[in-house]
């Protein structure tokens, strides 16, 4: 019999669960005890279920996401048919507020609120010496400073060096209070020790490990420490290596540019979160934020650097129009970044947006992943086109299928906002679908509507970007 059983449910295979590990790894005495069993969304939760049940654990553990909570849900129904007399115990973000009334409540024992790797490790103590606690909700009672934590990376294995993302993290919390967001309610931030870090990190490079992402909230917090690890980092890389970081572009500084033109093209992947660019929609939302010194920062990047450059912005924020959005969306495309993210967005469970809720007239979908439906300056059915844009930018322009055809694209309107808007719609309303659309016809969608706006050679630079990759053979399916 195994006795604990830690699964989660990850969004795609080469994702794997940090917050396993980290608990794996300060689990004490019970650490051999305790297995961890990773699926992903396309798998099916009766699979899921059977196969956690099959090892007739005492106890399961398991991560509530806002992107995994309605299939573990289903999946913890089924866990508590099969094995009745299992403990079962929900942590996570999802798990952390407002889940009394939650589908996922009534089949748990046991709710981790807050950091688990002190908390989970002593009421799985408890409940294998048959001392299990009344209370069903477990807090953690204190911050737990990063010195004290086992660290999680002796958790990977060599197939998760070889198939998947290395998780990295150097800090926990933000130093910014943003409304949106969960990190807004972390007290501080608070740094681990860089030197075992090297240690492992070095480690898991020997074992083979090539993509690492650093989940800390904002990697170039403090110049010196980011440099630090900077230097570390390019005297170990390799081919083939890429590693990305979340920044806040409107503190960087000349150093940190010059530090990454050191690396190879495409090693260094950059998260930058603009969000918005309206001084309204900043204020209220407590971010505060130079957006003209950002998109330089940004610009500058792109010019001296070859990091790969991904923006965020986020719709559908208190104070946003169409008209701020669209200016937000120009102005970062103008720097040029590899990718823009129009992020829809959603209401976390316990975040600060709570409070914006009424003044803002904010209406959120009652089922994960709780997007927004309506605020006080935009209406459900711009949201709803705002998020079909969304969907068609990412495959024609953040898949870089169509480098060349786009800048056509451009040129239909003063605003490329207004211009990618307008063969948004016109592709929903020819195809009706936002999925399942075959290269072949994106690239025959795109050449009509430009046909029909009267852009000249649009075929020829469309078939320049579509056979520049060896091996397609599927004809463009021009009209």
């Amino acid at each position: 019999m195994t006795k604990i059983v830690l699964f989660s449910v990850n969004a795609r295979y080469t994702h794997p669960s940090m917050g396993l590990r980290c608990l794996r790894a300060n689990m004490g005495a019970l650490r051999d005890d305790t297995v961890i069993r990773e699926f992903h969304l396309k798998q099916d939760a009766g699979e899921i279920a059977y196969a956690v049940a099959a090892e007739n654990p005492v106890l399961v553990g398991v991560g509530l996401y806002i992107w995994n909570v309605e299939k573990v849900t289903e999946t913890l129904r089924r866990i508590r048919e099969m094995r009745p007399d299992t403990v079962i115990v929900a942590g996570g973000p999802e798990a952390g507020h407002e889940y009394e009334n939650t589908p996922w409540f009534k089949d748990t024992d046991y709710v981790v609120v807050g950091e688990g790797e002190s908390a989970f490790p002593e009421l799985a103590v408890a409940v294998l010496a048959g001392k299990r606690p009344a209370r069903k909700v477990v807090a953690a009672t204190a911050v737990i400073p990063p010195e004290s934590l086992a660290l999680p990376y002796g958790e990977y294995s060599e197939q998760d060096c070889a198939t998947k993302i290395i998780y990295v993290e150097t800090s926990r919390g933000c130093p910014f209070r943003c409304a949106f967001c969960l990190s807004a309610l972390e007290p501080r931030v608070r740094e681990f020790p860089l030197d075992p870090i090297f240690d492992a990190l070095s480690d898991l490079i020997a074992r083979g490990a090539r993509r690492f992402k650093f989940v800390d909230r904002t990697f170039n917090l403090r110049s010196e420490r980011v440099h630090h690890m900077l230097d570390f980092l390019r005297l170990r890389i390799r081919d083939n290596m890429q590693i990305h970081f979340e920044i806040v572009p409107d503190r960087l500084d000349a150093d940190f540019v010059a530090a990454l033109a050191d690396f190879p093209p495409g090693a260094i992947r950059l998260e930058a979160g603009i969000q918005s660019v309206n001084p309204e929609t900043l204020a209220a939302i407590d971010r505060p934020q130079d957006s003209d010194l950002a998109l330089r920062n940004l610009r500058a990047l792109r010019e001296r650097t070859g990091a790969v450059i991904h923006a965020d912005l986020v719709a559908g924020l208190p104070y946003e129009t169409r008209e701020t959005f669209a200016n937000a969306f120009d102005r970062v495309l103008a720097v040029q970044p590899h990718e823009i993210q129009v992020g829809i967005l959603k209401r976390l469970r316990g975040a600060p947006i709570n409070r914006l809720i009424e003044p803002c007239r904010l209406v959120f979908a009652e089922q994960p992943p709780y997007e927004i439906l309506e605020t006080h300056r935009l209406g459900r059915t711009e949201i709803e086109c705002i998020k079909r844009f969304a969907r068609y930018f990412e495959i024609y322009h953040n898949t870089g299928h169509f480098p060349q055809s786009l800048p056509l694209l451009w040129q239909t309107n003063a605003s490329p906002f207004e211009a990618f808007m307008a063969f948004s719609n016109s592709l929903f309303q020819a195809t009706g679908r936002t999925h399942a659309i075959p290269l072949s016809e994106q690239a025959g969608r795109l050449h009509a509507f430009l046909r029909n706006h009267g852009v000249q050679n649009a075929r020829e630079v469309i078939e320049a970007d579509y056979y520049s990759v060896p091996g397609r053979r599927e004809s463009i399916a021009f009209d």
